[in-house]
């Protein structure tokens, strides 16, 4: 009895080590990381074709980015590709835990403001229903801050109560300097300047107390302003300049940076020393043409594609993931539950039975895998061979039409006698050209010797003649890639390029080639023509077909948003590596 009491505790020791040591390490969001680290993760894990791990990465890589105060790093496009990765993956937690977090960033952007309080606003909600408190208060905050630079002071209100009612239970002091920090904020705005002073005085003490230089800063920002309001400059200025000492070495605090500037101009205008509020007025707008400037603001002011389809694709896409997400959960505890059978199973089977099993299902799992990439291997050649096919037809077309056109008249003006030899030699250069043009559309001589971007230069030079006018723009350093690859982009270049100007009626297109650190390329290309509502148009067409097979054969992705009389924006992200 005790030789089988033994084994079966041997076997669900073994049992318990295989399920551990199988599940990946992936990054922790919250440790510190250096770039170099991040990537060979991030590099590893697409490898590996792990999604779940590649959204680990890209959260890590975001969080530390704000970390890093690198004016060339920016954590937005970090969050959204890690948001996309967690909704791919069904992963409900983490996924709203980036979309509050990528929030954060448009707060105080007015232009970006509704679509801010839309995601954090989705995280609040989430985290409330999931019972999840310390994420909750933190968005609340946000939310808050949202709410007072709109002037809705009674919501802001609501959620700040709320905020210190979880933090009750909780005791957290970043969380009370935070909610302390933006009561002062709420009463700044409505002129209550004596509370203003005493939460900024709260919160100032807990940041000093916690070595938190962001909360210290916006802190000594509140109570300089709540000063400058009350007319208290001698007080209001030093407290101000305090704050400014540390926006000056944090660039991840420009904006606060700039409001800074700002009140000290003001509060030196009041006093009438217009030498030194010109100074600081002038700091606060080159600090603001700074931040323009800077890789996180280009990010946002980019972002808008992702802006345009973001509201479509939750609104299309919303029963869809909810349900996924909860089918998620639902797998999860079946998950579990089948756990706990295996665990009995092992018990009063042994370990023999298990391992079949798991055998099996492993085998089973390979198979359906191999399934679904031969399937997707047979979708895409076919489609490749469509496009090629499609491709042969239009090249007959240009050379019946065209040099077989000019040929034919070249023969008739032999054959007249009167016909002039300079007549002659002029259609026989043409019907070169027409040649030329026909082979290097074939094959752009540009492209093999000079790289994707001059042949895409090129390219949109022969297209001066029509109407609209093309704004062609590049970043980044060219990743070396193979010629196949860098062909096929320039593919896809030349049919997007080419839809708009036949069917766009644009006055004005926007191309846009992006090298990214991570070793992807991001293709940009937008009109301001007629648009198309995307329902009716069919998914066969060739065109879009050729597009869409391309880039999944090089594994990218693809964001098309278009609607009727506001323009069309796709944007395409490719792998490199």
């Amino acid at each position: 009895m005790r030789r089988i009491v033994l084994l079966i505790g041997i076997s669900c020791g073994i049992f318990l080590y295989c399920v551990a040591i199988a599940q990946p390490p992936y990054p922790d969001p919250e440790k510190n990381y250096n770039q170099e680290e991040l990537i060979r993760w991030l590099r590893d894990f697409q490898q590996q074709k792990d999604t779940l791990g590649i959204a680990f990465c890209y959260l890590a890589y975001a969080k530390n980015q704000e970390k890093w105060n690198d004016p060339e790093e920016s954590p937005v496009y970090s969050y959204s590709n890690s948001m996309e990765m967690f909704r791919l993956k069904g992963d409900s937690l983490n996924y709203y835990e980036a979309m509050g977090a990528l929030g954060i960033y448009f707060m105080d952007r007015p232009l970006f403001r509704q679509f801010a309080k839309e995601y954090i606003t989705q995280s609040v909600a989430y985290f409330k229903r999931s019972h999840i408190p310390q994420k909750e208060i933190g968005h609340l905050i946000n939310l808050a801050n949202v709410h007072v630079q709109e002037g809705l002071i009674p919501e802001a209100t609501q959620m700040l109560q709320r905020a210190d009612q979880l933090n009750n239970k909780l005791k957290n002091p970043l969380f009370q300097g935070r909610t302390d920090a933006a009561w002062a904020d709420l009463y700044g705005h409505i002129f209550n300047n004596a509370k203003a002073l005493a939460y900024a005085d709260k919160s100032l003490q807990i940041a000093r107390q916690a070595h938190i230089e962001w909360l210290e800063a916006l802190s000594l920002y509140y109570k300089g302003r709540s000063y400058k309001d009350m007319g208290q400059f001698t007080e209001a200025i030093p407290t101000l300049m305090e704050s400014l000492k540390i926006t000056e070495s944090n660039i991840t605090l420009l904006q606060l940076r700039r409001e800074v500037y700002r009140s000290l101009g003001y509060a030196y205008m009041d006093l009438k020393d217009y030498e030194k509020s010109t100074q600081y007025m002038l700091r606060m707008q080159e600090t603001a043409d700074y931040a323009y400037n800077s890789k996180i603001e280009r990010d946002i002011n980019s972002f808008k594609d992702y802006l345009l389809i973001g509201r479509q694709k939750e609104q299309l896409a919303k029963a869809t993931l909810e349900k996924k997400l909860t089918q998620s959960e639902l797998d999860r505890l079946q998950s579990r539950q089948q756990f706990y059978i295996i665990i009995i199973v092992l018990a009063v089977c042994l370990t023999g039975a298990s391992i079949y099993i798991a055998a099996n299902q492993v085998h089973l799992n390979q198979l359906r895998d191999e399934k679904v990439k031969k399937n997707l291997q047979i979708e895409t050649l076919s489609a490749l061979i469509q496009g090629q096919e499609s491709e042969r037809s239009r090249i007959s077309q240009e050379l019946h039409d065209g040099v077989g056109t000019l040929l034919s008249r070249i023969k008739m003006c032999i054959e007249h006698p009167s016909m002039s030899r300079e007549k002659v030699v002029q259609m026989i250069d043409d019907a070169c050209g027409e040649v030329r043009s026909i082979s290097g559309n074939l094959q752009p001589n540009t492209l093999e010797k000079f790289g994707l971007i001059r042949a895409v230069e090129d390219l949109i030079i022969k297209q001066k003649e029509e109407s609209p006018q093309i704004i062609f723009q590049h970043f980044g350093s060219p990743t070396p890639i193979t010629p196949d690859k860098n062909l096929m982009i320039y593919r896809i270049v030349q049919e997007l390029l080419t839809n708009a100007l036949k069917h766009a009626e644009a006055s004005e297109i926007l191309l846009e080639i992006v090298y990214q650190k991570e070793d992807i390329l991001c293709l940009t290309i937008e009109d301001d023509g007629v648009g198309f509502d995307e329902k009716t148009v069919a998914p066969e067409r060739s065109g879009w077909r050729n597009i869409r097979s391309r880039i999944e054969y090089l594994q990218g992705i693809l964001w098309l948003n278009s609607a009727p009389a506001v323009g069309t924006s796709v944007t395409i992200h490719i792998p490199l590596a």
